[in-house]
């Protein structure tokens, strides 16, 4: 297959952009021991936006919302979170600014309740996010709010996935880093996650979301990258997005 090339105004070199993005990543590379996942990847998003990053599995997605956090092994070039360099700050560090990264795995702990795993995580002081009150998060998640008392491991799948988001928005973060937020959830529990982003995007918040659930993912993205090979091989906004479709089908397969 032909690769495909990346739209002129998305190229990270004009500052006069870079300067009004809440990420802007430059030149990537990230590694796990020996083995070079990234290879130069340069994304941005602004305040408020929600991008997409699109590709196979095995195509560096992931990795790149680790290396973003500083979970990878190694990391080169520049992440940007607000104007401010993070390349060489550790996990901790970059969480403090307001980043909430929400793995695959969810990371909900089974043996405290639904509303003690969400009070777990500390509120941030540096970050320019307000953190959600239990009000408001109950009124986002009504399913949280009647199993407050239940344990983490009798939630149901989709109950997890809302736990782990609303325990990163108590802390006050303003940026979400999801990955595959939608995998093997019931159709219902999906729609009450695109609900969610939506109310999150009219509060500002960025976030930047990996997914294989095209249908879940091409409503709510104003913008999309498409990675191969630890590579951005293109970059449209959702205005686009019928005009990319047959290009997305041979890549993707939706």
């Amino acid at each position: 297959m032909n690769r495909l090339h990346i739209e002129a105004p998305y190229e990270t070199g004009n500052d006069a952009v870079a300067c009004e993005d809440a990420l802007h990543v430059t030149g990537l590379e990230a590694w796990y021991g020996e083995s070079h996942i990234l290879h130069g990847v340069d994304l941005r998003a602004a305040r408020g936006e929600v991008v997409t990053l699109l590709g196979r599995n095995g195509s560096g997605r992931s990795t790149t919302l680790k290396a973003i956090m500083g979970l990878t092994d190694t990391r080169r070039g520049s992440i940007r979170i607000d104007g401010r360099e993070t390349i060489g700050m550790e996990p901790q560090g970059v969480a403090r600014l307001g980043v909430g990264y929400c793995p695959e795995e969810r990371g909900i702990f089974a043996g405290l309740s639904c509303e003690e795993n969400l009070m777990l995580p500390p509120r941030l002081p540096d970050a320019r996010g307000s953190p959600m009150s239990l009000e408001e998060i109950y009124a986002m998640f009504p399913n949280l709010a009647e199993r407050r008392a239940s344990q983490g491991t009798r939630l149901s799948g989709g109950e997890q996935q809302m736990l782990a988001i609303a325990r990163i928005l108590r802390t006050g973060a303003n940026m979400l880093l999801l990955d595959e937020i939608s995998e093997g959830l019931a159709p219902v529990i999906v729609q009450t996650l695109a609900r969610v982003i939506r109310l999150l995007k009219a509060r500002a918040f960025t976030i930047l979301l990996v997914e294989q659930n095209f249908r879940f993912a091409a409503p709510l993205a104003d913008r999309f990258y498409v990675m191969e090979h630890g590579r951005i091989v293109d970059a449209f906004e959702s205005a686009r997005l019928a005009e990319k479709k047959a290009t997305l089908q041979a890549l993707l397969n939706i």
